[in-house]
């Protein structure tokens, strides 16, 4: 008999960035699914403030980041866990492997799943590396081309790894649930205008510089600036005073709206007739995912992941990372053939829902813990 799991998360990291995020959204998603589980985080992290939604009992909290090797206080807590019942244990980032591993060898019965993000290095170069990695029964990663760097990297997982997409609540990313005009109008845009923007970001500021420079250098062109606006959602005057200057030193300040945060990420990607993302710095790249979900053709930086988006779904175009000539040059391409820009933009939302369903995920998600579990118990 497979026993149910119940899942032991260890998420250390501090940060809140998209892989934070999708792990929020795997807890979100297992407990309606009334699937028991505990997290270990740290103190005052942003993960520890997010799942105090679900109640302090469901969180195992340490005052700092352990270490990365042979770390007692993580032991003693995972131990703990164990015993009261914990039988999956899923580590988010193989970072912390060093202080897991060690300790979990005498209970053979409990299986070991590894998250692994598109930050991953090589590291443990150690002659026991491999003794370690046996001890882990699957390594999840979201896109394929991060799988075949991993099975280059450490090719004594090959056969465990494992590609779950990330995924998106689809009822929410649903472009039949929203009026796009109410954005349109706010943002003073006519109907017969394309809209072409990108979501402002502290991390990406260089980014939004080559987006301010690739609509000077598209502008140019006085058929295309009768009939194209370019706006960044999210921007922050303070701060910023450096691109408010690049625009005034290109006169733009008719052609590109400087719009505050919106409260529906949704709504504004499916505003928009083209979604940029000028950096390949994205992780996940779930802004690139949200927009395929509500039909928004992308325009992105070529990255190790990014053809995985863009490339099997035919719903946009690769640029080369920060480059405003590259970036103008692909959105000529993208603009000059309205026909096709919606035809990309049905293409999207389709390749979003075969492959970024979150329900689909989180049922792949339970179908990996079922199988370790039966294998352990053998």
């Amino acid at each position: 008999m497979v026993r149910e799991p119940q899942v032991l998360f260890i998420q250390l990291s501090m940060g809140w960035d998209e892989d934070e995020q999708l792990f929020l959204e795997d807890v979100v998603a297992l407990n309606q699914q009334q699937i028991q589980w505990r997290v270990i985080c740290i103190k005052g992290s942003p993960i520890h403030e997010q799942l105090l939604q679900f109640g302090q009992n469901k969180i195992l909290l340490l005052e700092r980041q352990p270490r990365t090797f042979f770390d007692q206080d993580l032991r003693k807590s995972m131990s703990d866990q164990i015993l009261a019942g914990s039988n999956v244990i899923h580590v988010l980032e193989s970072d912390w492997l060093g202080s897991i591993l060690p300790w979990l060898f005498r209970f053979r019965e409990i299986p070991v799943v590894v998250s692994e993000g598109p930050k991953v290095k090589k590291r443990w170069t150690h002659w026991f590396q491999s003794f370690f990695y046996v001890r882990v029964d699957a390594m999840l990663v979201p896109t394929l081309s991060l799988k075949r760097r991993i099975q280059a990297m450490r090719p004594v997982l090959d056969k465990k790894i494992r590609v779950i997409h990330p995924g998106l609540d689809l009822t929410i990313f649903n472009p039949e649930h929203f009026d796009f005009t109410v954005l349109r109008k706010k943002w003073g845009i006519e109907p017969n205008y394309y809209l072409v923007g990108m979501l402002a970001s502290p991390e990406y500021k260089k980014a939004q510089g080559t987006f301010i420079k690739a609509a000077a250098s598209f502008l140019r062109n006085e058929e295309l600036a009768r009939r194209t606006k370019f706006i960044i959602v999210g921007f922050n005057q303070e701060g910023n005073e450096d691109l408010i200057e690049l625009i005034n030193q290109f006169h733009l300040q008719d052609q590109i709206i400087l719009a505050p945060e919106e409260d529906s990420i949704p709504k504004v990607l499916g505003t928009l007739d083209v979604f940029v993302m000028p950096s390949n710095k994205a992780i996940f790249g779930l802004q690139a995912i949200e927009a395929l979900a509500m039909g928004t053709p992308i325009l992105c930086a070529y990255g190790p992941d990014s053809s995985e988006w863009i490339g099997s779904s035919q719903s946009g175009l690769l640029m080369r990372s920060g480059d405003s000539f590259d970036l103008q040059r692909k959105l000529r391409m993208i603009l000059e053939d309205p026909e096709e820009l919606k035809v990309m933009g049905r293409r999207a939302a389709n390749h979003a829902r075969d492959f970024y369903d979150r329900n689909k995920r989180t049922s792949r998600l339970l179908e990996i813990y079922e199988r370790v579990l039966k294998r352990r118990a053998l």
